[in-house]
C-alpha cells in the first residue's frame, strides 16, 4: 500500500530532538573518552588507534543511548501512528472474525476478569489502548500522552537493553572506522570537510552491516504491539530466528543505509568543518 507523503516523514520531530542530543553528546563524550584512554607514555597529541579507540567508541555509545531510548520510543510509536492513520484515511476493509463479525482488534485474548454479565473489565491502560487505537495521534506531545497512559512510565525505556547494545555498536565501528580511515588519508594536517563526509558516509555504512540485527530486534521491542507477541528482547530474537529465518535481521537495511550514511557523512563533514576553522581563528590570532 501506497501512503500519503506526510506518512513517510511522520516521527521527524522525535527524530530531530533525539539527533541533536546524540550528536552533540556523541562528539563531547567522544573527545573527553579520548583524553582519559590516551596513553601517557605516548606524546601528546598522538591519536587513539586499537583497543584504546574501541573503548572511547563504546563508552560513547553508551552515553548517548542514555539520552535517546525514550525519544526512539516516541518516533516508532509515531511512525506506527501514521502508518495506521493512513489505512483508515484509504479505507482499507477491517479483517473481521466470521463468527461475531467484530474486527479481530476487539476480539483479542486479554488476562483480565469478566463482570456479571460476560463483558471484560477493563484496565486504565487497556481503556486508553482501545480509545488511541480508534484515534491515533500524530504528534510529538500527543503521543508521549499516549504512551503514559496505555505503557506508563516504562513506556519510554522499552527495548533499552538492544537499544544500548545498538548505540554501543554504532558508536564504536563508526568512530574506529571513521578515524583509522582519517589516519591513513591526512596523518598529519587538517582533514577537508567533503573528505570527512566521505569518510563519515563510509563508516556509518560499516555499522549497518554489523548491527542491523540489533536494530531489528530494538524496533520491534519499542512498538506499541510488542506486548501481545514478545516477552523480551531475547524472545523476540528467538522467534525471529526460528519463525522467520536469519534474513529478517537484515530487513530495512536499505533505507537504514540511507539513513544512518547520510546523518553521519554530515554529522563529521560539519564537525570536521567546524574543527578547520576553530583552528585558523586560532592560528589567525582570533582565538587566544
Amino acid at each position: 500500500m501506497l501512503h500519503s507523503v506526510k506518512t513517510y516523514f511522520t516521527g521527524s520531530s522525535a527524530l530531530n530532538i533525539a539527533a541533536i542530543i546524540k550528536t552533540t553528546t556523541r562528539f563531547t563524550t567522544f573527545e573527553k573518552a579520548c583524553q582519559m584512554l590516551r596513553d601517557p607514555s605516548l606524546p601528546a597529541g598522538t591519536p587513539l588507534s586499537g583497543p584504546r579507540l574501541l573503548m572511547a567508541g563504546t563508552i560513547t555509545g553508551f552515553m548517548e543511548s542514555l539520552w535517546i531510548i525514550p525519544f526512539e520510543n516516541i518516533k516508532v510509536t509515531m511512525i506506527e501512528n501514521g502508518i495506521k492513520d493512513s489505512e483508515k484515511s484509504q479505507k482499507k476493509p477491517e479483517v473481521t472474525d466470521k463468527t461475531t463479525k467484530k474486527p479481530l482488534q476487539e476480539n483479542r485474548p486479554t488476562f483480565h476478569a469478566s463482570t456479571s454479565n460476560g463483558k471484560p473489565q477493563l484496565t486504565p491502560q487497556e481503556a486508553a489502548f482501545l480509545k488511541y487505537e480508534k484515534a491515533p495521534p500524530l504528534h510529538f506531545f500527543p503521543t508521549i500522552k499516549e504512551i503514559y497512559l496505555t505503557r506508563g512510565i516504562q513506556g519510554f525505556f522499552k527495548g533499552s537493553f538492544p537499544m544500548i547494545f545498538r548505540q554501543m555498536g554504532n558508536t564504536a565501528v563508526r568512530f574506529t572506522v571513521y578515524t583509522s580511515l582519517k589516519q591513513t588519508i591526512s596523518p598529519n594536517k587538517p582533514l577537508k570537510e567533503h573528505y570527512a563526509f566521505a569518510i563519515g558516509f563510509v563508516s556509518s555504512c560499516a555499522v549497518v552491516g554489523i548491527t542491523q540485527p540489533i536494530d531489528v530486534v530494538k524496533t520491534r521491542m519499542q512498538s506499541k504491539y510488542a506486548w501481545m507477541t514478545y516477552k523480551n528482547s531475547l524472545n523476540c530474537a528467538y522467534r525471529i530466528f526460528v519463525e522467520e529465518g536469519v534474513g529478517k535481521f537484515w530487513k530495512g537495511w536499505i533505507p537504514r543505509l540511507f539513513k544512518v550514511g547520510l546523518s553521519g557523512g554530515m554529522s563529521f563533514g560539519v564537525y570536521q568543518y567546524v574543527e578547520n576553522l576553530v583552528t585558523l581563528m586560532r592560528s589567525e590570532g582570533y582565538l587566544e
